[in-house]
């Protein structure tokens, strides 16, 4: 799987993400899970740990890394 096809996936965070601060997202890449880096893609977004999140971008120069935005949570 090339970076590429990392956008649109969602994920769960096992990190949170915080304004300059990197967390860790659980990705479904294949027959496995994969951890990644995960970045706030406006920079400026709080996600909790636990919360479900979709990679915008992922950044082939940056190992493992992909910028994510919370997912909306349906009432």
């Amino acid at each position: 799987m090339t970076p590429d096809d990392l956008a649109g996936m969602t994920g769960r965070l096992s990190g949170a993400v915080r304004p300059g601060r990197m967390g860790e997202v659980m990705l479904a890449v294949g027959n496995r899970v994969e951890a990644y880096y995960a970045v706030a893609y406006d920079g400026t977004e709080v996600i909790e740990r636990d919360a479900e999140c979709v990679v915008v971008e992922s950044h082939p120069s940056l190992s493992r890394t992909v910028l994510v935005t919370a997912l909306p949570v349906s009432a």
